[in-house]
């Protein structure tokens, strides 16, 4: 057996911050030249990519496998799309533009094709165990104090979790959805304060990602043998002819004076916006 020459197609990058942004088609997005790296770093080490399709109970498909239809430039920065098929009837798509000297927004979004129940796009993103995740939670004590900044442990017991943004959310998560696929029996905690999740790491520098409360039914994350943090987004009823779009934001933070503070200032700035 001989090497043989696999042709892969061109990625497209953009500074961010002191950092290198760069699209890998489907697998999303990956930021290097932050002056660190981990061993264990590789292909899989990727943020914000369509992980799966899913509805009314089910896994419609792993979307971030299939082979995207194109890859390139489309409105001042880079579009991943896919076109419809027999497991998902719809077209699919992640628009990676820089919004800022330090961040970064993506837009997904499903044109539909078909009649769907509950119908969401879950977003991965996968950190080394350089980072630690913490995401704000609801306040669930007897007298309470605000929110909670709930500190993700590496390798921890009981590590996939997730967190609802409310009653009728909760329904989502539990109606069979995470018994297909790779099942996932996710471990409820309390309701999320804010739609954002916050991975500080070891040598200097944190990634906040952050997404709208109307269009994030949930955060969830599992820490068990990777770093994984996801965004689940719609979980609503759509019809065919239907267009849904869901931004997330990505800022680089690399100075801060109390960083869980500098993080919330700069979700509420961006709602405001």
């Amino acid at each position: 057996m001989s090497f043989s020459l696999i042709e892969h197609r061109p990625l497209y990058q953009a500074p961010l911050g002191r950092g290198t942004a760069t699209v890998l088609g489907s697998q999303g997005l990956r930021l290097t030249g932050l002056g660190s790296f981990h061993l264990d770093e590789g292909p899989d080490f990727a943020w914000l990519n369509i992980y799966r399709t899913l509805a009314a109970g089910r896994q419609l498909e792993i979307t971030r496998e299939r082979t995207p239809a194109f890859v390139g430039p489309q409105d001042g920065g880079v579009a991943v799309r896919w076109d419809p098929c027999a497991a998902v009837q719809a077209h699919l798509q992640a628009h990676y533009q820089i919004s800022g000297p330090d961040s970064l927004d993506v837009t997904f979004s499903a044109r539909l094709e078909a009649d769907y129940r509950r119908f969401e796009l879950f977003i991965a993103n996968y950190f080394t165990p350089y980072y630690t995740p913490c995401v704000p939670v609801q306040d669930d004590r007897v007298h309470p104090e605000g929110i909670t900044w709930y500190n993700k442990q590496w390798y921890g017991a009981h590590e996939a979790e997730s967190w609802a943004r409310d009653a009728a959310a909760e329904t989502v998560f539990a109606d069979g959805r995470w018994l297909d696929g790779h099942a996932l029996n996710w471990r409820r905690g309390p309701h999320y304060a804010h739609a954002l999740t916050l991975q500080q790491h070891r040598y200097g520098h944190a990634i906040l990602l952050m997404g709208r409360p109307a269009d994030c039914l949930g955060l969830s994350s599992y820490n068990d043998y990777h770093n994984a943090q996801y965004f689940h987004l719609g979980g609503v009823d759509v019809e065919a002819g239907e267009e849904r779009a869901f931004t997330v934001r990505l800022v680089l933070l690399t100075q801060w004076d109390d960083l869980q503070e500098e993080a919330l200032a700069r979700y509420r700035q961006w709602l405001e916006d």
